[in-house]
């Protein structure tokens, strides 16, 4: 009798443990393994995550893990511990982009527990200054009149930038050209120089489009962007196409509830407070005050990754 209710005592200790070590979490920093090199996105993620050490009581500490269409990083992270220790930035790229069309792509998002979305920003669609396309009508207008001559650039890959415009030929009827680049910058550098003719632009080129090197057609919001009150949407002119690059944090699948719940409501404080959504907003983006919840974000995944495998022709982009 003894012996067996010194088995049922170990048992619910043994059980009891996870609970414990979970209340006590965090003792130590976490590390945040960013799938990208170093760059302006780095200091827009540090708004976030230095809230979130703040509440945490410990240090977020970024390492950057770059290559592969992102894929080198998120599977470090993908396959790492799950003790919240180590937890991932996460983009469109990482979560469902590269694992769908990245033929050695080791993991999917289900692999993933996702944290919360922290800030998202519409893409606004450019044209050069060279051009003569000054509305989304006159490259609707270009492209019918003269298929495939025009081209459009994007990061290589499985960038948000390229899905965004393989959609927006599926849903218009237009054949225009992709031209790849290795990196946003390069692209852009191209489309203003005249060698390239449209493109996506993020909100961080807002200066490009008050300057007149950029020529701002339409934004990818449901709504009018306020910085560029002009400018109207996609969704405005008739064609039903939403697209927001957003930036979010996930962690290994298996990750103890009590955890996560520690990770997405840090998340949620941090993006709710004044400063960080100033901070933010002086980037061109907006915190996502209304649900950064990780149930939000795995909706939204689902929903992307359905409207890219109904809006991007097969053979466009390799599927997995």
């Amino acid at each position: 009798m003894l012996t067996q209710l010194k088995w049922v005592c170990t048992a619910l200790l043994l059980g009891l443990a996870p609970l414990v070590q979970a209340q006590d979490w965090p003792t130590k920093p976490i590390q945040v393994i960013v799938p990208f090199p170093p760059g302006s996105v780095d200091a827009k993620v540090r708004i976030v995550t230095e809230e979130m050490s703040k509440i945490l009581g410990q240090p977020l500490v970024m390492i950057n893990k770059p290559g592969a269409g992102m894929l080198i990083g998120t599977e470090q992270m993908v396959r790492s511990t799950p003790d919240g220790y180590t937890i991932g930035v996460a983009l469109q790229a990482s979560t469902w982009i590269s694992p769908l069309i990245e033929t050695n792509a080791t993991y999917s998002a289900s692999d993933m527990t996702m944290l919360g979305v922290a800030y998202e920003a519409p893409m606004v669609l450019v044209a050069g200054p060279k051009t003569e396309i000054r509305s989304v009508q006159d490259l609707l207008s270009a492209a019918r009149a003269s298929p495939g001559k025009l081209n459009f650039a994007a990061p290589t890959g499985g960038s948000i930038f390229r899905i965004t415009f393989e959609m927006l030929k599926t849903l218009t009827g237009i054949n225009v050209a992709f031209v790849p680049y290795r990196g946003l910058a390069l692209a852009l550098k191209d489309i203003m120089g005249g060698q390239v003719e449209v493109g996506f632009a993020d909100t961080g080129s807002l200066p490009l489009f008050q300057s007149g090197q950029l020529r701002p057609l339409a934004v990818t919001s449901l709504k009018r962007w306020p910085q560029l009150p002009d400018v109207p949407s996609l969704h405005e002119l008739g064609i039903p196409l939403e697209s927001k690059p957003w930036v979010g944090f996930a962690a290994p699948k298996g990750l103890a509830p009590a955890v996560e719940k520690r990770l997405t409501s840090a998340l949620a404080e941090a993006v709710r407070k004044p400063e960080v959504r100033s901070a933010l907003e002086a980037n061109g983006l907006a915190s996502m005050v209304a649900d950064p919840s990780s149930q939000a974000m795995r909706q939204r995944i689902d929903g992307e990754i359905a409207e890219f495998k109904k809006n991007v022709k097969p053979g466009t982009i390799t599927f997995n």
